[in-house]
């Protein structure tokens, strides 16, 4: 990054941070720029640290919400096998009623 900003003598931002958030946001602005443009650089890197961090929340309030939805299916999944064994029962006690 920093050759190809000081051969072309270009304004250059390079910024990355993982989508699973396990480490923290890189990034790299040419000499040039920062040069140029100190304060606007450091206010762009701070902005694309609030953005890449609002996304990483979202993405965990979203899994957080999916995994609470998840908790209360299984919770209704076991309701509607309880009330399914019950009613079997029922069913075979009135069968073997009517056999005799």
């Amino acid at each position: 990054s920093e050759r190809i900003s000081e051969e072309t003598g270009c304004w250059l931002v390079l910024m990355a941070q993982h989508a699973s958030g396990a480490s923290v946001a890189t990034h790299f602005s040419s000499s040039r720029l920062r040069r140029d443009a100190r304060e606007d650089t450091v206010d762009l890197i701070n902005r694309f640290s609030d953005l890449t961090s609002a996304v990483l929340m979202a993405k965990r309030d979203e899994t957080l919400k999916l995994a609470k939805k998840l908790g209360e299916m299984e919770a209704e999944k076991q309701e509607a096998e309880a009330e399914i064994s019950t009613t079997q029962q029922s069913l075979a006690t009135k069968e073997a009623a009517i056999a005799e």
